[in-house]
């Protein structure tokens, strides 16, 4: 069988290319997002909710799903408004290959934003980095070791917040997640909207 398409492509006298013996691909990404409109609608209305001069709430989308369903795809369909209002649009994703790193998708996407901070300049860097120094102190580290490309924003000779042993695991979660709001409160006033 093999050998028959291979003759049948090579053959000249039919004035035949290979091209007429290939199957065209399907290419998804000209036709856009299909049966997404419920989505593509709750994503605009959490936009608009933002967006409301007169009551800046904030909001934090999570997109999940099976695999190959079109979660990026829908998540880029955002992507588009944020960019218009000159805006920063950042993203990470949880995967099987990371999924021994619990916070692998915010590191990524922070860490994007950081890379954005270092790219506008060392003006923006220090002021940044002076807000956090000023409200975290030596706790900045918690967050160098989730966001990894914040050493990059700040003073890398960032000291190891010390602990006591006895510490409990709630403490040390209670304040990350206060450097973590914190962090994402000083950078939003900086990429607005975030």
């Amino acid at each position: 069988m093999i050998k028959s398409i291979t003759d049948a492509t090579n053959s000249s006298k039919d004035n035949k290319n290979t091209r007429d013996w290939t199957i065209n691909k399907l290419r998804f990404n000209a036709v856009g997002l299909l049966g997404r409109n419920n989505e593509i609608d709750t994503l605009h209305a959490c936009w608009n909710r933002m967006m409301q001069p007169e009551q800046q709430t904030k909001e934090v989308v999570m997109i999940s799903g099976y695999s190959g369903t079109g979660k990026t795809t829908l998540a880029f369909e955002l992507k588009k408004k944020i960019k218009e209002e000159r805006g920063a649009f950042v993203t990470g994703k949880f995967d099987q290959y990371n999924s021994g790193e619990p916070l692998s998708a915010i590191s990524q996407a922070f860490g994007e934003l950081c890379r954005m901070t270092v790219k506008k300049g060392a003006t923006l860097c220090k002021e940044i980095e002076d807000v956090l120094r000023a409200e975290l102190k030596s706790e900045v580290y918690l967050l160098s070791q989730i966001i990894p490309d914040l050493k990059k924003v700040i003073n890398q000779d960032t000291e190891h917040a010390k602990t006591s042993d006895d510490t409990t695991s709630d403490a040390r979660q209670a304040q990350f997640n206060y450097a973590f709001r914190v962090f994402v409160r000083t950078m939003s006033s900086h990429f607005s909207p975030l």
